[in-house]
Parts: structure tokens; sequence; C-alpha cells
């Protein structure tokens, strides 16, 4: 595995010829098999279609045209919308209960965040491996120590990935090594927020992280309320019906407040970039009123079977019309290969079948749209931003064995890699027409 350095990558004007697809909307993809993607030396999508209508007669005879295997295929980089950077090192241990999970294996483990060289190496490795798995937009928990988010966002700004993250707030019923004074994580994560927001033009971009209600005293949900009132194009990321255990805990403490979404609701913490993880218990005026604010909710379905949490209602949330993408959740999720979370995704809805244009979709296009960032990313429109990564279905044996019958179409592509795919597919990642990842 190789990331390269920014600093190290000139991006020029480049094409790339071979089967290629990305996502219309929720129902269709586009595919070419004999495709073509160009890209600008700034790093934006000049072309994407047929080879054979592709605008390249007036080319300079310099300009690299990088042919495909017919085992490989380009498509738009991955969005996950909810994962743990200081929780990867503890990934996929077990536990019957949310609560007790976090006390028994995560708060310990994020206290370790607190030694910055222990942050460094954590961050390196887990930027890396995003890049490595094909996800290129990650919204991102961090911890509470605010030079480990100095050194986290540090990392992202040379590894090339695109986040949203920030300091996670905790000042209540929570480890001492994790919880700060109310007024000094406060002033910390605004101050975070000046230095990290829009970083990069807006590769790098900063979020409230109010952990969940049960983690944040009154006082502390109610001054990032006025956080997000003040700052408004920063998001707001936190968990939302996660357990019912969870449900009943905030039910005993927040007895003013009408159910779980009243409780953010009512402090000012619902809006257009506001990011609900989980958002499994909900009922269906709590769905109407998440509408109502154009919230956006991150679907987790490796970490809910894991943790035992329940079903998100993926077809009732559809019919709302409610934004949402794809979350890893690692490290209640076991990996970040967003493929086993699609995979993940179509087995938690036992009953019903979620075509592979949905699923494709929800990872890429509709995880952009959820993060509002869809008209930069996402899929291949003309001028949007180049990010997107290389497959090699060879790579793997299973996949390998499949291509003896040649996929003809893109949903045949796409449940390939859904049901077959991980990280080992993923061969080149790029961000903004600049490579970020080579498997090399």
């Amino acid at each position: 595995m190789a990331t390269i350095s920014q600093k190290q990558h000139i991006c020029a004007r480049q094409i790339w010829r071979g089967a290629m697809l990305h996502s219309l909307d929720s129902t269709r993809l586009e595919f070419h098999q004999d495709g073509a993607l160009i890209v600008s030396s700034t790093g934006t999508i000049e072309y994407f279609g047929p080879w054979e209508t592709a605008p390249i007669q007036m080319d300079s005879p310099e300009t690299p045209i990088h042919q495909l295997s017919p085992s490989s295929l380009i498509m738009p980089g991955m969005v996950d919308c909810h994962v743990h950077l200081p929780q990867t090192a503890v990934a996929g241990k077990p536990a019957n209960d949310l609560l007790e999970w976090l006390s028994q294996h995560i708060f310990k483990e994020e206290a370790r965040f607190s030694d910055p060289d222990y942050a460094k190496r954590s961050s390196d490795w887990f930027f890396e491996e995003l890049l490595a798995n094909g996800t290129t937009t990650s919204a991102v928990f961090l911890t509470s120590h605010p030079e480990a988010v100095n050194i986290a966002f540090e990392s992202a700004l040379e590894k090339g990935n695109r986040v949203i993250m920030g300091q996670n707030l905790m000042d209540f019923n929570s480890p001492p090594e994790l919880s700060r004074p109310t007024q000094a994580l406060l002033k910390e994560t605004e101050a975070l927020c000046h230095q990290w927001h829009q970083v990069d033009n807006g590769r790098l971009q900063y979020a409230w992280i109010p952990r969940f209600a049960l983690s944040c005293s009154d006082e502390l949900l109610s001054g990032v309320g006025k956080l997000r009132k003040q700052y408004p194009d920063v998001y707001l990321h936190t968990h939302l019906s996660e357990q019912q255990g969870e449900l009943a805990a905030v039910a005993a403490r927040f007895t003013q407040h009408a159910d779980y979404t009243a409780v953010y609701e009512d402090f000012n913490l619902l809006g257009s970039k506001s990011i609900l993880a989980h958002a499994i218990h909900l009922s269906d005026g709590e769905l109407s009123r998440l509408k109502q604010h154009d919230c956006s909710l991150a679907h987790c379905p490796s970490s809910n079977f894991f943790l035992k949490s329940g079903r998100f209602k993926w077809f009732e949330i559809l019919k709302q019309d409610i934004r949402f993408g794809l979350g890893s959740d690692v490290g209640a999720g076991p990996e970040l290969s967003l493929f086993k979370v699609m995979h993940a995704a179509q087995l938690q809805q036992y009953d019903t079948w979620i075509e592979s244009s949905a699923l494709i979709y929800a990872a890429t296009l509709g995880g952009a749209k959820a993060l509002h960032q869809d008209d930069r990313i996402g899929n291949f429109e003309t001028g949007k931003e180049a990010d997107f990564i290389i497959l090699d279905l060879n790579a793997k044996a299973a996949t390998k064995r499949t291509l003896e019958t040649t996929p003809k179409s893109g949903e045949d592509w796409a449940a390939r890699g859904i049901y077959l795919g991980d990280d080992r597919l993923v061969q080149e990642t790029y961000i903004r027409g600049k490579k970020v990842y080579s498997i090399d």
C-alpha cells in the first residue's frame, strides 16, 4: 500500500479509458463499457461518457491516456457519513449493550489520544486506510483532546482526504479522562473551527460534535446550539436513537422533552447541516420533523447488526425524502470498506430487496447529498471535482472467478463489487484529480 503526499504530486490534464459508472439518482446508474473520463489540470471533470464521443481530437500528444484492463472499473470515490477515528484499534470488540460497550472498550481507547505520539500514529494510519478502501470523503468523530484534533486535521491535510470532523464534546456522565469543563470545551471547539473550517478550498470542514445527549450537560447542548446559530455553514454531527436502552436513559433524564429528537430540537441542534448517526428507533412524527429541519441521517448497517441495535427504516425514510448516506461506524462497525457496508445494508432489510443502483447511490452521490457536497462530488457531472477510484475485480479470487462471464451492465458490475468486494479491489484513489493512494 502506498499513499502519495500532496506536496509531491502535481496534477496534469489526464484521460482514462475503460469501464466506468456513476449514479444519476437513487434508481439509475450511467454505465459505459468503453467510457472516457477526462480530468482537467485543476482537478475538475471535463467529460464523462462514451469513448467514441469524447472530445479528445484536439488534445496535445502529451496528454496521458490511461487504458484500463478488462477487469477494471472506475467509479466515484465513496462517502462515509459516520466513522470514529479513535476507535479503529478496538474494532470488533463484542458487547450486548451500547452503553456497556462504550464503558468496557471505547472510552479506554479514546483516552489514549491524550498522548500526541499515539494520536499521530493513529491518525496517519486511519486516513491512509480510508483511501485504501476507496473512501474519499468522511464525516469523522475525534476525541475531546484539542491537540489530538489538530493532529488529525494536519494528517488529513497532508494525506489528501476530504473530511468533516471536530472535537468530541463531553462534559457529563463521562469518564473523567474524556470529560472537560463546559466553557473550556466551547472555547476550544470554536477556536478549532476557526483554524480548520474550509481549509484548502473546503476540502477540510469542521463539525460541532456533541457525542450524544447522555454525555452532554444542558449547558453544553445549549452552548453548541448557540454556536450552530452563530456559524450556520458549520456542520453538526451526533448520534440519535441507536438502541432501546439509550432511549430509555434519554427519556429518564430529559423529562421535559417529548422524545429523543425533541431534545436536539429544543436545544437548536437540528438543521440542514445536522448529521444524525443511526436514527433507528424513530416515530413517524420524529421522521416528519427531521424532514422539516432538512437533517441528514447516517445509516450504519454493519454497526447496527454488530451491536444488535435494530433495523434502519430504509424504505420509510425514502418515502419521507430525508437525506441519508452510509456510515462504516468503525469501531462498532468492524471495517472501513463501504463495499462491506453496502452488503450489510442489503442484509439488514431482510424482507425487501434494495437494488444495486440504490446502494451505489447511497455510498456515493446519496452520501454527498447527505453532507451537502453534491454540488462538488458524488458523481461525474461536468465541473465537479474529480474524486474517483479505480477497481480491479481480478484482485480478489471470488470476483475474478465471476469475470469469466464478462459483466455487461452497470448493475452487474455494481452487484459484483457490493457482494464480493472489499479493500482488495481498490487499486488507485484520486481526490481532485490527484492520486492519493496506489496499491503499488
